[in-house]
């Protein structure tokens, strides 16, 4: 299938690779279907966006948790894993939103509401953790250490 995007141009898609969130995504109900996609496709990382296949300019910069939260740790209720059809833990793909304000190192994530998705029946839901040490706008990077000032 192809698709016309504006941040990618016209992008090929493959039909089995297709995530149907079905009831779309908070803020954006009507649209139900998109593609995940590297940020880099020459090399791996833990960046992606999740492109919507029904409108173009609809696109959402994602990223792995667990790349930056090494203690990150999702609790999917049973409705959750029922709706998503979820047999093996490790067919779920864990991704939360990255919002870019001016510089990249200001980055930071929903790490209260992933995104989860059956890598396996290619379904997707944003979950709301019951967590309330996780944050809607957790900083992705730290900021470097300040050195301490010597007393003379």
């Amino acid at each position: 299938m192809k698709v016309q995007t504006e941040r990618f141009g016209e992008l090929e898609v493959a039909n089995n690779r297709i995530i149907t969130f079905q009831r779309g995504i908070p803020g954006f109900e009507e649209f139900k279907q998109y593609a995940l996609i590297p940020a880099d496709a020459q090399k791996d990382t833990p960046f992606f966006f999740l492109q919507s296949i029904e409108e173009g300019a609809i696109s959402f910069f994602l990223v792995d948790p667990f790349a930056f939260f090494g203690e990150y740790d999702v609790k999917l209720e049973e409705q959750a894993v029922e709706r998503l059809k979820l047999v093996n833990p490790s067919d779920a793909i864990v991704l939360t939103t990255v919002t870019v304000q001016d510089e990249m190192k200001d980055a930071t994530t929903n790490l209260k509401a992933p995104l989860i998705i059956n890598n396996k029946k290619q379904q997707g839901m944003q979950v709301v953790l019951n967590n309330k040490d996780y944050q809607i706008k957790q900083p992705l990077f730290q900021p470097e250490p300040k050195a301490a000032l010597r007393q003379v």
